[in-house]
């Protein structure tokens, strides 16, 4: 028995060994700085709207609503009433006055409150009523026209802001409370009835209306927050690809078309140098912005946390998280603040560089500065000929073709001021047959590394930048060309750094436009680098005639089922 306890003891020491030798010959495809200080709760991205959005968004709201609630049909409302049945139809909005005091406050940990007070709507159309009562023959209806003015009207609305378990936003109505101060009714074109017929109807109705008007208010905008601003919210996706410019969700709910545009799909394999970002976006790479938590309330502003992944079609599986980040409450006047982790960044890279995105083969028609400098032979200029021992000799007049593998995923980190970026990568270096005599000719292989600087900023709409080369490193493998060892690799990293760190900013300078929405319009946009994010920050216009098509197609779905 002591013999098997030993021969066990033994073989559990010898497996958790093994494994840990297994564990630390293990080499990640991706930097292990990624994993420091992450957590799978931990947003991407995150979106807060600020008080001066807020209160711009009350402005046009208000404006919205004056505006479009003259156009707005009334439905026909046929209730049953403790004295018979009232039917009103044909009615519309004659004349509104807009409210004199109106406010949208937010409530810890997530309700905004809309109000507006002491407004007036006078509203007409046709009725017919039917009443129970030992006045009126209950077979002869009253029927007519109505005029009916709601005085110093009060509407309250509480939102609550929540989101669905798939990660869509969701609104939820938590409170609404709608007050008419007095009603006043005229009816005209009753027939035969007389006065006193009359004057009874109206005062019934008087007594009848106010209330149901306030309870049918509240139901209606209820059923709106509860049920169709919830249908429109479902609509909108929670992953869209990144080569979309314009997010039409709003317009296609409801049959709106403003303009949009869309990036060509450019093919892979006639991709230059210059255009390596924009083919990048280009390769189904698909963002996955969903909810992480409900949105809430923060130093006066509405806080929206979201994944911020980037996979190819979606499909997710980053093996890393987002990085813990401290974002300092805002003291700027910009309207919107956009965080960006650089999670989002190196999720983008890592699923490239598992699609074999980040494996292309450069030539001299990949870029016109490469045009000369990939020759074995100069001709008055400058040419790796010249820095690559015997090449020129050994094969002259040909051209050099390199192709470049990833070895691991490439690293982007942000920092103040900046992004690090560090790309890891094998270099097979060929010489192009010049006749059909001639065979392409591997003759030299090299791993590489390189560390830059990246600058951004935003200009004209799209974010620009510059790099630096900090280190680009070559470790010789194999190499077939007489006269080049290890030394005179390294020395090519001194040149090679130089002409990198100009291609990289032309690369750059290209640009990526800023994603918009329909209907709303960035402007001046302020981009800056903090530890492990970036921050955009921006004021916006609204399309105050898209905002009313919108607020009349919701409004006009409701109604066609109130009544």
């Amino acid at each position: 028995m002591r013999e098997r306890w030993r021969f066990t003891w033994i073989f559990i020491v010898f497996h958790a060994t093994f494994e840990s030798l297994l564990a630390q010959n293990y080499e990640k495809d991706y930097s292990p700085l990624l994993d420091q200080n992450a957590s799978p709760n931990n947003p991407g991205m995150v979106l807060r709207l600020m008080p001066t959005g807020l209160a711009y968004l009350r402005e046009i709201g208000i404006k919205v609503v004056n505006e479009q609630i003259l156009k707005l049909p009334l439905p026909t409302i046929r209730e049953s009433i403790e004295n018979g049945e009232v039917s009103i139809y044909s009615a519309h909005i004659s004349k509104y006055w807009a409210p004199q005091e109106y406010s949208l406050d937010l409530v810890d940990p997530n309700i905004f409150t809309w109000s507006m007070s002491k407004m007036h709507i006078r509203a007409a159309g046709e009725f017919e009523a039917r009443l129970n009562s030992p006045l009126l023959i209950p077979s002869v209806p009253i029927t007519g026209h109505f005029e009916a003015l709601l005085g110093h009207v009060a509407l309250t609305v509480s939102v609550r802001f929540t989101r669905t378990s798939w990660g869509a936003p969701q609104v939820v109505a938590a409170q609404c409370r709608a007050l008419i101060g007095y009603v006043d009714l005229n009816v005209r074109d009753t027939g035969i009835l007389t006065d006193f017929f009359i004057n009874a109807f109206k005062s019934f109705l008087i007594s009848n209306f106010k209330p149901m008007v306030e309870d049918r208010m509240c139901r209606m905008i209820e059923k709106i927050i509860d049920h169709d601003m919830n249908a429109l919210l479902s609509t909108m996706p929670t992953k869209i690809a990144i080569h979309e410019e314009n997010v039409g969700v709003v317009s296609e709910t409801f049959r709106l078309r403003p303009p949009r545009s869309k990036l060509g799909q450019a093919g892979f394999k006639n991709m230059t140098l210059l255009n390596f970002v924009q083919n990048l976006r280009d390769r189904d790479m698909v963002l996955d912005y969903k909810l992480t938590s409900d949105p809430f309330v923060n130093d006066g502003a509405i806080a929206m946390l979201a994944k911020g992944e980037i996979s190819w079609k979606g499909t997710g599986g980053t093996p890393f998280f987002p990085p813990s980040i401290r974002v300092p409450a805002s003291r700027s006047v910009h309207m919107v603040e956009f965080v960006a982790t650089d999670y989002i960044a190196n999720s983008l890279l890592y699923h490239a560089y598992k699609q074999k995105f980040m494996d292309i083969v450069v030539g001299p028609e990949s870029s016109p500065s490469l045009k000369d400098l990939l020759q074995t032979s100069c001709d008055g200029g400058i040419c790796i000929g010249e820095f690559l021992g015997g090449l020129g000799e050994q094969f002259p007049h040909r051209q050099v073709e390199i192709l470049f593998t990833a070895r691991k995923a490439p690293l982007i980190v942000f920092v103040e001021k900046r992004a690090r970026f560090r790309l890891h990568g094998a270099i097979n270096m060929y010489v192009r047959p010049s006749n059909a005599t001639q065979q392409k000719q591997l003759v030299l292989r090299a791993d590489t590394t390189m560390t830059s600087n990246v600058h951004l900023w935003i200009s004209t709409g799209k974010v620009i930048g510059n790099a630096t080369i900090d280190n680009l490193d070559f470790k010789l493998i194999e190499s077939k060309i007489q006269d080049v060892d290890q030394g005179v690799f390294a020395d090519l990293g001194l040149f090679g750094a130089e002409f990198l760190e100009q291609l990289l900013t032309e690369i750059l300078q290209i640009g990526i436009k800023l994603p918009t929405m329909d209907g709303i319009f960035i402007k001046s946009p302020r981009l800056s680098f903090h530890e492990r994010y970036l921050k955009v920050e921006t004021y916006f216009k609204l399309d105050e005639n898209y905002a009313g098509q919108v607020v009349h197609g919701a409004v006009r779905q409701t109604l066609q089922n109130v009544g």
